[in-house]
């Protein structure tokens, strides 16, 4: 079993608009903007697959919403996790690949322990994202500038 921690801050003050016990939290926020906070330690195929599930359910749901914002863009939350399973890579890989070119326009991936293999998984992602979708992935440490920046925040809860 994958060992979980309570909603970090900011999130422990939003309220649930998305919850999935295999990843954690997410919430859209309109504009093609998604917020996943990430409250496992350990990343699976079960969760890389539960939340691409979530994300396809947004680009049908609002899919002329994220057209016109000129794809998704996402600020994840992955301060939590400290290791992944290989599969969970392939799967997040695969599912990227299987969307449409240029479905990700940018994202923003907030790590607290930016260890060496975990790293080395962002910048993979980000040569596909570059490479498949013409989108950005910055690696971070700073979650809050991330959210300003991107006014990713639920109504009345900005700092």
């Amino acid at each position: 079993m994958t060992a979980s921690v309570a909603r970090q801050p900011p999130f422990d003050r939003w309220p649930v608009q998305h919850e999935d016990p295999r990843y954690g939290y997410a919430w859209y926020f309109g504009r093609g903007l998604i917020v996943s906070h990430l409250t496992i330690s350990h990343g699976t195929k079960e969760g890389a697959n539960a939340y691409h599930d979530y994300e396809s359910s947004i680009l049908r749901l609002h899919d002329r919403e994220v057209a016109e914002a000129g794809g998704l863009f996402v600020i994840h939350d992955w301060r939590a996790i400290v290791t992944y399973d290989s599969e969970a890579r392939r799967i997040w890989q695969e599912r990227m690949k299987s969307r449409k070119k240029g479905y990700l326009r940018g994202s923003v991936v907030c790590l607290a322990r930016a260890a060496p293999l975990l790293k080395m998984a962002v910048q993979a992602a980000n040569l596909w994202a570059s490479v498949l979708h013409g989108a950005k992935v910055e690696l971070t440490t700073d979650l809050r500038a991330a959210l300003l920046a991107h006014n990713a925040f639920p109504d009345g809860l900005r700092p």
